[in-house]
């Protein structure tokens, strides 16, 4: 990953097949995994889908995001509300992929949230979550696509997601905008020169980017005919 945070530019991280373990700062919330998300769908064919652990799954958020409505239609959100309904939801969408064609990206928000919950045996928690690791790694490598997921803590109860993981970035806020880093502690800074001077993490930061995200891949996916499912 290079830096480029010498220009004004609106550039995002390019996302490779395998999972991406993607650590945000608080500041942030879950916007910058959805503009990844989002770009995603933009520069290529396949539908993508968010499985959300963590009540993270803001899809109002999402509509505003989006250069236009018809990217949605490509995009399929599912929330776990429970250890048990996540884990299902996980084993549903590698079922169902295996007879659709590959997805562009995964997003899983809030990973390990729903196995740290009081009222789930703790050894059993601990299974489960390794189970639900192994359900988004072998969507990554079963459909050599990316696969994004982020998690609530960084603990030894996480460690399983960590070793999973071939990438991992972060995204942390400065003052000319989100900052993300790869464990080789390469750097890519977003900055985007606004009319009115630097803009920032704002929502109108987020689609400004992803106008000029879209412009790059020529707004080709603006053009496809709306699907029958998508963001509710």
């Amino acid at each position: 990953m290079s830096t480029r945070s010498d220009r004004p530019t609106a550039d995002l991280p390019e996302l490779s097949s395998g999972v991406t373990l993607v650590d945000v700062d608080d500041d942030l919330g879950v916007t910058p995994v959805q503009a990844l998300l989002l770009d995603r769908v933009l520069g290529s064919d396949g539908p993508a889908f968010w499985v959300d652990g963590a009540n993270r799954a803001n899809t109002t958020r999402l509509r505003e995001l989006a250069p236009a409505d018809r990217v949605l239609d490509r995009v399929e959100v599912a929330r776990g509300f429970t250890a048990h309904q996540h884990t299902a939801l996980l084993d549903r969408l590698a079922g169902r992929l295996a007879a659709r064609a590959s997805p562009s990206v995964v997003l899983a928000t809030g990973l390990d949230a729903r196995y740290r919950a009081a009222d789930v045996d703790r050894e059993l928690a601990g299974d489960m979550f390794v189970r639900a690791v192994a359900s988004v790694a072998r969507v990554a490598r079963v459909h050599d696509a990316p696969v994004l997921v982020t998690r609530c803590r960084d603990d030894a109860f996480s460690r399983p997601l960590r070793r999973a993981a071939a990438t991992r970035l972060t995204c942390r806020a400065t003052p000319f905008g989100p900052r993300f880093e790869d464990a080789a502690g390469e750097a890519e800074t977003l900055v985007y020169r606004g009319a009115d001077g630097w803009t920032q993490t704002t929502l109108a930061y987020w689609r400004e980017v992803l106008e000029h995200r879209a412009r790059m891949h020529d707004s080709a996916a603006l053009d496809r005919p709306a699907a029958a499912t998508g963001v509710r």
